[in-house]
């Protein structure tokens, strides 16, 4: 009960994790089939699938494919070769790691050009969305048809607070006015997030974070803030500057550098 009560706080929170399961059992094994044991990718673990340096290296190797983000079936043959001869168990066990990744929960604060252009990119990449908005669901059944899941609501900073949105999410501002998109950051900064990202100029973003600080966000949250939003290729069109600012996403959460890929270093 223990590991299903984890597993599902490991799905709410969209951590990835491993589910090791002992399928098979020959020779003096500690392990018994059917144990489990539950891997989250901190290294924090649930259960026992046997112990001792057979699960040392079953831990280890379930690290890696979380981070591969690939399940594996494999067998091991063990020979406790830290034992003094006689002393040891000679056995063979199977076990399946089943390796889950929840998708990336992005929450789009506005469904106007650049939001719904961000949404639509964001489907192909397999991205869970949420779209935030001020207007009814009548005045825009397009732009709700784009995103997974969809809250209307007064304003977006309560939209946001009173939404079950995973820790660990992608909350992009693109509102239609200054003061929406001063809403939607104060809310965001209020959630554990992986990431924030605002439309607009540095004179506006400066006010805003005056005027945000008086209301109680410290400095140390708004300079998380990624603004102007995306990487930089130009002055584009709200498509390009929707494709620029899940590029910097993915750039953050794989570890990139932006830079082109011919000026790697090998």
């Amino acid at each position: 009960m223990k590991i299903l009560e984890e597993q599902m706080k490991a799905q709410k929170a969209g951590m990835p994790y491993a589910l090791l399961t002992v399928t098979e059992t020959e020779g003096t094994s500690p392990c018994k089939v059917g144990k489990k044991m539950l891997l989250l990718k901190d290294g924090t673990t649930f259960g026992t699938v046997g112990g001792g340096e057979f699960e040392r290296q079953a831990i280890e190797e379930a690290k890696q494919a979380i981070k591969d983000r690939k399940s594996f079936y494999k067998r091991y043959a063990h020979l406790p070769t830290y034992e003094a001869t006689g002393l040891g168990c000679t056995f063979n066990t199977s076990l399946f790691v089943e390796v889950v990744s929840p998708r990336l929960q992005l929450v789009v604060c506005n469904g106007g050009h650049v939001g719904s252009a961000v949404l639509h990119f964001a489907k192909l990449l397999h991205f869970e969305t949420t779209l935030i908005d001020t207007r009814s669901p009548e005045q825009i059944p397009d732009k709700i048809a784009l995103a997974d899941h969809f809250v209307s609501c007064e304003t977006f900073e309560t939209g946001i607070l009173e939404t079950d949105i995973p820790d660990g999410a992608y909350y992009i501002c693109c509102a239609s006015t200054h003061t929406q998109d001063k809403s939607a950051l104060k809310g965001a900064m209020q959630k554990k997030f992986a990431y924030v990202g605002m439309l607009g100029s540095i004179k506006k973003t400066k006010e805003m974070y005056r005027q945000l600080e008086e209301e109680g966000i410290t400095r140390d949250l708004l300079e998380q803030v990624h603004t102007p939003v995306g990487l930089d290729i130009g002055d584009p069109s709200p498509e390009e500057v929707a494709f620029s600012i899940l590029a910097e996403i993915l750039m953050i959460k794989n570890g990139g550098t932006g830079k082109p890929c011919r000026e790697r270093r090998h």
